[in-house]
């Protein structure tokens, strides 16, 4: 029996990177309740027949893309080429999946997250995707971040938020381009907002994905004192594992308070715990 979708405020805005406006689709087919919950990305049950071709034409098929998932991408492509910004389209798509909520990307400007690897610079999915995370990491940046500016309505959202939770993401690659958008940090600075987040650390390891090897690279702690450090200048409350309570007068001298609890979720009865726990946060 399919679960039932995420039941949050009507009004809750969720806001995103723009890398591949990836992000935002995963937040709109897990609304919608039609995400891949085995793979973590795509669509439940979709078919990969256009990627085969693709593969039997001897093209790249490295980046594994289902049928549902890809017309998607082109339809967003479609409308981005016929003058829509990114927020306009990512509205059009929430509302044909049916989703309540509104899902924002961080700017409708090109930013791209770029991975100086011991194999050249490489774009993120070249990185993580296609190469595994096994390149050696001198460093990263975002690509275009010096044009790209937040947009009116992300800005609008944090300036009426009550409060405003930072996801158990890789603070390089998922959080780190939204904070290098223009306007942003500063907007996260000055909100009257409470801000939180969940550590996506445990020990010196994260959940999933290259945080440690990534955060060692741009010369911060791959621990929950480094997480606290990276978004000191506008975080309130950091939500770390209760196994890393040695770290939690580390965590509290950056500034940002510090909250023990389990925050491995293994079961939806983790999730929903860990949620309103940050939410009383």
């Amino acid at each position: 029996m399919k679960k039932a979708p995420p039941k949050w405020g009507d009004s809750t805005p969720l806001i995103f990177e723009s890398r591949l406006a990836a992000k935002c689709e995963l937040a709109m087919y897990s609304l919608a309740g039609v995400a891949d919950a085995i793979r973590g990305w795509g669509i439940e049950g979709d078919t990969y027949i256009i990627h085969s071709q693709i593969a039997r034409d001897g093209e790249q098929a490295w980046f594994k893309i289902g049928d549902r998932d890809l017309a998607l991408c082109a339809m967003r492509t479609n409308r981005l080429r016929d003058g829509a910004n990114l927020t306009e389209v990512t509205e059009e798509l929430r509302k044909m999946f049916g989703v309540r909520h509104r899902i924002l990307p961080a700017t409708n400007d090109p930013l791209e997250t770029r991975i100086q690897t011991s194999k050249g610079n490489l774009h993120l999915q070249e990185f993580w995707v296609r190469d595994r995370g096994k390149p050696a990491v001198n460093g990263g940046v975002y690509k275009g971040n010096d044009k790209a500016s937040a947009s009116r309505e992300v800005l609008e959202a944090i300036e009426g938020a009550d409060r405003i939770v930072v996801c158990p993401a890789n603070p390089i690659t998922s959080i780190g381009p939204i904070m290098a958008v223009i306007g942003m940090s500063e907007a996260l600075s000055r909100t009257k907002a409470r801000v939180s987040a969940v550590s996506p650390m445990i020990g010196g390891a994260p959940f999933s994905g290259p945080a440690r090897k990534l955060m060692r690279a741009v010369g911060q702690r791959p621990d929950s004192v480094g997480v606290a450090a990276f978004y000191s200048d506008f975080l309130d409350s950091l939500i770390i594992d209760e196994t890393d309570s040695a770290l939690a007068d580390m965590v509290e001298r950056s500034g940002v308070r510090c909250i023990l609890s389990r925050t491995r979720m293994l079961r939806e009865e983790d999730q929903t715990r860990l949620a309103r726990e940050v939410l009383a946060a």
